[in-house]
């Protein structure tokens, strides 16, 4: 497995899975075996949508992401206790057995700084597809202007940004960070979270190609406060 964001959150995921007797695999002759559950639930395999577990994750209280200052390695997830809560509460939420596929996604949402600025999700299975088509010149040109486009809106709503909501944005998924930013209060650093997210959800709007702009807009995020 290449080296990127999502392998390392996978491996790192697996690791506490497996070190914790909270959580089992289901072992094989059951249905979904392979999956992750909590240990002792005899569940079937969930299949829904990603957003209600992402949903139950972000409810978790008290999640503690370590300091990192290291520039050469990736920076952890939350610190192990935290982990465990996030899972507990997804695999509470989907009353199922889950693929750590499906895990990895939930966290990712949950915790999206610990991505690559250059991860896209895919649909399921897309990424193992060994017969996939060639892109033809024509889907070139097209790739070609919906990148452009995306990256034409995504710059006008960093513009309607003002400077503190662009660190804002690359810290969403971490009031703690936030609270440091502000120096606030962490109840005070969750709303101006809540405030930033919406006002982003507004500003990308439902378009096809809002995954390439919010994914933009974070890059030009990072790239305008490093520069300023």
């Amino acid at each position: 497995m290449r080296k990127t964001s999502r392998g390392a959150l996978r491996r790192r995921l697996v690791e506490v899975l497996s070190g914790d007797d909270a959580f089992e695999k289901v072992p094989a002759g059951e249905p979904g075996a392979g999956r992750w559950r909590l240990t002792g639930t005899p569940v079937p395999p969930w299949a829904g949508p990603i957003d209600d577990l992402a949903r139950a994750a972000r409810e978790v209280p008290n999640v503690r992401i370590p300091k990192w200052s290291s520039t050469t390695r990736r920076p952890p997830i939350a610190d192990r206790a935290s982990i465990i809560a996030v899972a507990q509460a997804a695999f509470t939420a989907a009353s199922g057995s889950l693929e750590e596929a499906q895990l990895v996604d939930v966290f990712a949402a949950r915790f999206p700084v610990v991505l690559d600025p250059d991860i896209v999700y895919l649909p399921e299975g897309a990424e193992n597809r060994a017969d996939a088509d060639e892109p033809t010149p024509e889907d070139l040109v097209v790739a070609a202007d919906e990148e452009l486009s995306a990256a034409a809106t995504a710059a006008g709503i960093v513009g309607m940004l003002s400077p503190v909501e662009r660190r804002i944005v690359l810290y969403l998924a971490s009031p703690a960070d936030i609270r440091v930013l502000l120096a606030c209060g962490l109840a005070q650093a969750r709303l101006h979270a809540d405030r930033v997210a919406e006002k982003l959800r507004q500003l990308v709007g439902e378009g096809e190609d809002r995954e390439a702009v919010a994914k933009e807009v974070i890059r030009l995020c990072g790239t305008t406060t490093a520069l300023g």
